[in-house]
């Protein structure tokens, strides 16, 4: 049995629920107060719900196979443990930053190395500069590569913009999507993000290393999740356009190669409604897949050699000949560990 952990609630559970069904995976729940679940689509799968928090320690531990959960807790939780793997680094959602906050009434602090400056000031007046924050690992090693060396980390599990309004730091390391809640607590944003952050599947190498039916579980998601994620930026064009022959549309359709499909484009006759009047001309359909990118130019392309009745439809999943996911992870449980 796979164990597989989902984020119990809020948006990151909605947004995993989206990703699996649009996989053709779809989680079944007894109830809402259940925290355990089957995953219709793929066998022998036991889907958990838990804090994405303990999904990362869950899954470095080994009592779960593999989880989704944000790449911030990842980075901070992970340390130097091997045992905990990222199989997908990008599932499309709950993007976020890491960033540094401090109140708007500090005018003349813009930028990491003004946090430096006060931070030098603050040690001269015998304190050092309190930062809040729930990701205290980062932000270490962040200020040590900044050179912000006079600090305390308070440890905040609570709603972190309000430390400084509540006196208990002075200014804040936290999460942001929007800004909204920075600005609604009287902060401000210094400086870029400390760490870009958006939800990833992780896996655990002691249970999944040598266990071949866990192994062919995990390839099948990673290779529906790989397809419909590399799927979202294509589309795939059909148009009609009349010719001599396949090869003559093919030369036409190929003048363009940027927008000629991946590999070229399909051409097949069309067996015209009007093939009874003898001097209809020959009629072929053309189809071409391009990224969402060039839709619009392909489009053009089309038309500018006689293409008419043109549709399209946002392709579902691409595959490739392999699970470029998957060839990573076996090199991964191949590594010998130090």
């Amino acid at each position: 049995m796979l164990r597989f952990a989902l984020p119990s609630k809020g948006s990151g559970y909605d947004s995993a629920l989206a990703l699996l069904e649009s996989c053709g995976l779809r989680v079944v729940r007894a109830n809402p107060r259940q925290y355990t679940a089957v995953l219709r689509g793929l066998p022998n799968t036991e889907v958990l719900l838990h804090r994405p928090a303990d999904i990362v320690e869950k899954v470095a531990e080994g009592s779960i196979d593999i989880g989704i959960t944000g790449y911030d807790l990842v980075v901070e939780q992970r340390g130097d443990d091997e045992d905990l793997l990222v199989l997908f680094e990008d599932l499309g959602f709950w993007r976020v930053e890491l960033v540094f906050a401090v109140p708007q009434g500090w005018v003349d602090v813009h930028t990491w190395e003004d946090l430096a400056d006060l931070a030098a000031e603050l040690r001269a007046q015998g304190r050092r500069l309190r930062i809040a924050t729930k990701y205290p690992t980062i932000v270490r090693r962040f200020c040590a590569s900044q050179g912000i060396t006079a600090f305390e980390i308070v440890l905040s599990q609570g709603a972190t913009e309000a430390a400084p309004g509540l006196g208990y730091a002075d200014m804040i390391a936290d999460i942001a999507e929007t800004g909204t809640a920075i600005r609604d607590n009287k902060l401000k944003i210094v400086g870029g993000p400390i760490l870009s952050s958006q939800a990833v599947l992780v896996g655990s190498r002691r249970t999944l290393r040598g266990d071949a039916e866990k192994l062919g579980l995990v390839r099948e998601l990673l290779e529906l999740i790989e397809a419909r994620r590399r799927g979202r930026l294509f589309y795939s064009l059909t148009a009609n356009l009349t010719g001599e022959s396949v090869e003559g549309v093919g030369r036409r359709v190929t003048a363009r190669v940027e927008l000629a499909g991946l590999q070229g484009p399909t051409i097949a006759p069309v067996w015209s409604k009007y093939a009874s009047a003898g001097s209809a001309p020959q009629w072929y359909a053309v189809n071409v897949v391009v990224p969402q990118e060039e839709l619009l130019p392909a489009v053009d392309h089309l038309r500018a050699i006689g293409a008419v009745s043109i549709s399209t439809v946002q392709v579902q999943h691409v595959f490739k000949a392999q699970s470029e996911a998957y060839t990573r992870l076996l090199a991964a449980l191949e590594e010998e560990q130090v």
